[in-house]
C-alpha cells in the first residue's frame, strides 16, 4: 500500500500544474525531508523532489525554463507548517550535475527506495548513482557539516534559529541539530560504501528522534555532532571511491538518454 494518499497526490499535481509542468515531463516525485529519513517526531511539513525532462522544443530552441525551482503551498517567505508541501524541481541535466558534485540532498533522491517514490516514470536513478559516485561528495558533506556546526555554535554570525518554539521548549533548535547529525551519518556511509541507506537505519534514526524530541541536552548533542564530524573527515581521507566522476561517460549517458527519449539519431 502506498504511503501517499490521493489528497497528497492531488496537491503535488496542483503545484506542478501551476508551474506548467506536464505529467509526461515528470520522471520522479520522491519524498524527502524528515519523514523520508524516518526522523520525524510528528508535526512536519512534507517535502518532495521532482526530476523532470525538458520538452523537446525547449532543448532545440535553447529557450529552456529554469533548471531548478521551488514550489510551495505556502507563499514565498512564509515558513512551512505541518500539512504544507514543498516541492523542489530539477531538470534531469541539472540533477545529474548536482549529483556529480556530491550534493547530499540530490544523492538522497538517487538512493531513495521505491517506497519513497510517489511517481517513478523511467527515472534512471541506478545509472546516475553509478556514474556520479566519487570522492567529490566529501567536500560537499564536510562543507555542509562544518557550516551547520559553526552556525549551531554561533561561530558564524548568529545562531541559525528559525524555530523559536523548539528553543523555548528544549533550549536549542533540536530539528536543526538532528539534520546536522543525520547529514554526517549519511555522508560517512556514502564515502565508505558508495551508497546511502534510506530511511536512516533504525539504530541511528531512533537516537535522532530522541534528539529532536528534546531528550538529549545541547552539550551532549554538540559532542555527538562533533564526533561524527571527525568520523566524516576520516571517512573522506580513507575513502576508496574514485577521485572524480567519469564526466565523459556522464555526457555519453545524457546524449544517449535524451536521444532515445526523443527518437533522435546521430
Amino acid at each position: 500500500m502506498s504511503r501517499f494518499d490521493e489528497a497528497t497526490h492531488g496537491r503535488v499535481r496542483a503545484l506542478l500544474d501551476a508551474a506548467e509542468i506536464e505529467p509526461d515531463q515528470v520522471l520522479t516525485v520522491t519524498e524527502a525531508g524528515s519523514t523520508a529519513h524516518a526522523i520525524s517526531v510528528g508535526q512536519d511539513d512534507l517535502d518532495f523532489t521532482v526530476v523532470r525532462v525538458e520538452p523537446f522544443s525547449e532543448l532545440v530552441t535553447g529557450l529552456a525554463r529554469r533548471q531548478s525551482m521551488m514550489l510551495r503551498t505556502k507563499p514565498e517567505g512564509v515558513r512551512s507548517e505541518p500539512g504544507d508541501i514543498d516541492v523542489q524541481v530539477y531538470t534531469l541535466r541539472k540533477f545529474v550535475d548536482l549529483a556529480m558534485n556530491g550534493n547530499p540532498s540530490v544523492l538522497m533522491i538517487v538512493f531513495a527506495p521505491a517506497s519513497l517514490r510517489m511517481i517513478d516514470a523511467g527515472f534512471p536513478a541506478g545509472q546516475i548513482g553509478e556514474l556520479t559516485r566519487s570522492k567529490r561528495a566529501a567536500g560537499a558533506y564536510l562543507g555542509y557539516m562544518e557550516q551547520q556546526l559553526r552556525r549551531w555554535r554561533g561561530e558564524r554570525g548568529q545562531k541559525n534559529v528559525s524555530r523559536p518554539e523548539l528553543v523555548a521548549a528544549h533550549g536549542f533548535d533540536t530539528k536543526y541539530a538532528a539534520h546536522a547529525v543525520r547529514l554526517a551519518i549519511q555522508g560517512i556511509e556514502y564515502l565508505t560504501t558508495g551508497h546511502i541507506t534510506l530511511p536512516v537505519p533504525e539504530g541511528h534514526a531512533e537516537r535522532i528522534r530522541v534528539l529532536r524530541a528534546g531528550g538529549i541536552d545541547e552539550d551532549d548533542a554538540l559532542a555527538w555532532a562533533g564526533a561524527l564530524h571527525m568520523e566524516l573527515a576520516s571517512a573522506a581521507r580513507s575513502s576508496t571511491l574514485a577521485d572524480e566522476p567519469d564526466r565523459a561517460a556522464i555526457r555519453r549517458f545524457l546524449v544517449d538518454w535524451y536521444s532515445r527519449r526523443y527518437g533522435v539519431t546521430g
